[in-house]
């Protein structure tokens, strides 16, 4: 990390906590618009051929697998005397750039895939080095986790907006016209990210030797692997676990034109209006996950949760709106505390440089995206989405039979 002045350390943050509030603002509500509202346009409105959105999903989301080989470019190569800066200030815009050419061309189909490729890129070195530059401009665990909270506290924020843009703004979903405006006043929300981005502050080096590693993040009860006799298999077992407990993103496609059909476009909008406030429930959820891995092993609480969230999407199905509605942000919110907890329980496993293994294991994740989102897209033609939910349940529950075998 770079070396700080105490005395200016708070100044110095002051303006990075602005700018990371903005930066995942911007990069979270981005993500709502193309996967939680496009679906609804493309196969209510613009009646998508969903095996060629799927082969462009396929495509997009094979980017997030280059997120290793992204990380080792920005750690290995400055610009300017910056090691992050530079980066950061160009995928912001690139990313801007980017989202406002698709949205001016959601309409065609090869386009949309170019684009969302591009979209992908610059999202994803965006999101490497704003978290690569909190661990270096932040020399205690105590400024790490204040850093961390405004990441959190902009993503929280960008699941506000999206939502109260559609309860807004769409009353008809088959008007193009309406479609159209909500996506032009959702350019407005690039305004403070690109006014921020210029004043980024770090510590310009040109003589590497300034740099040191890193500081590690402190995890109560961490355990070595020189106390685990098969490294290798815990290593296998747990890049299974994390691929099965995202696999149930094989419905999150269709599940929103899946809801305007079963409850209708008025209690659709009332959800929406709900789940704007949803992010209130997220900062909520965030700090229950964090007290209870003080006071419960993360596997335990792993092992609890999965299985309710699994019982909770099967009666997705069955339930009227408004259980549907408390059962959604039930399970919105167990999930939040289950993914702090997975991502403490893979910190665990510790061989030599830890950083190395944990990313590679929670790199299943993106493989999990990059398999069943499009996978999902391509069945809900052949197979009605409550199945897709069935599905989703089913792989997730599968996610904890690894961890049987896995002591950690």
């Amino acid at each position: 990390m770079f070396k700080l002045k105490r005395n200016g350390s708070k100044s110095y943050f002051n303006i990075n906590y602005v700018s990371f509030v903005f930066i995942y603002l911007t990069y979270s509500s981005i993500f709502v618009f193309l996967n939680k509202f496009l679906p609804i346009l493309f196969f209510d409105v613009l009646d998508i051929n969903r095996i060629i959105l799927a082969l462009m999903q396929f495509l997009a989301y094979s980017i997030l697998l280059l997120r290793p080989v992204l990380a080792t470019i920005t750690d290995n190569f400055r610009i300017k005397g910056y090691q992050r800066k530079y980066y950061i200030i160009l995928s912001g815009y690139l990313l801007a750039l980017f989202y406002i050419l698709i949205g001016f061309n959601f309409n065609n189909i090869l386009m949309f895939g170019v684009l969302l490729c591009l979209i992908y890129i610059s999202s994803m070195m965006l999101d490497v080095c704003s978290k690569s530059l909190v661990i270096d401009i932040s020399p205690t665990n105590v400024i790490k986790k204040r850093n961390l909270f405004f990441v959190s506290l902009g993503e929280a924020l960008g699941n506000f907006f999206p939502f109260f843009l559609f309860f807004l703004l769409i009353n008809d979903v088959h008007s193009i016209n309406s479609w159209e405006t909500m996506i032009y006043c959702s350019f407005l929300l690039l305004i403070p990210l690109l006014s921020i981005l210029p004043f980024i502050i770090e510590r310009r080096q040109w003589n590497p030797q300034v740099i040191e590693k890193p500081e590690r993040i402190e995890i109560s009860e961490e355990i070595s692997l020189n106390s685990n006799h098969k490294p290798k298999l815990t290593f296998i077992l747990l890049c299974i676990f994390i691929f099965f407990a995202f696999s149930d993103v094989i419905f999150a496609y269709p599940f929103f034109p899946y809801l305007i059909h079963k409850f209708g476009l008025n209690n659709f909008n009332i959800f929406n209006l709900f789940l704007s406030f949803y992010f209130l429930i997220s900062i909520v959820s965030s700090a229950i996950g964090g007290f209870l891995v003080k006071k419960a092993k993360p596997k335990i609480i792993i092992f609890i949760l999965i299985p309710i969230i699994g019982i909770i999407y099967l009666m997705y199905i069955i339930v009227p709106f408004t259980y549907f509605t408390i059962l959604y942000f039930l399970g919105c919110s167990l999930g939040t505390i289950a993914n702090f907890n997975i991502t403490v329980y893979i910190m665990k496993f510790k061989q030599g440089d830890k950083s190395v293994y944990f990313h590679l294991i929670a790199s299943f994740r993106h493989l999990a995206c990059f398999i069943f989102i499009p996978l999902g897209t391509l069945l809900s033609s052949f197979i009605i989405t409550e199945y897709l939910i069935i599905i989703g349940a089913i792989l997730l529950n599968i996610s904890i039979l690894p961890l049987i075998f896995v002591k950690l």
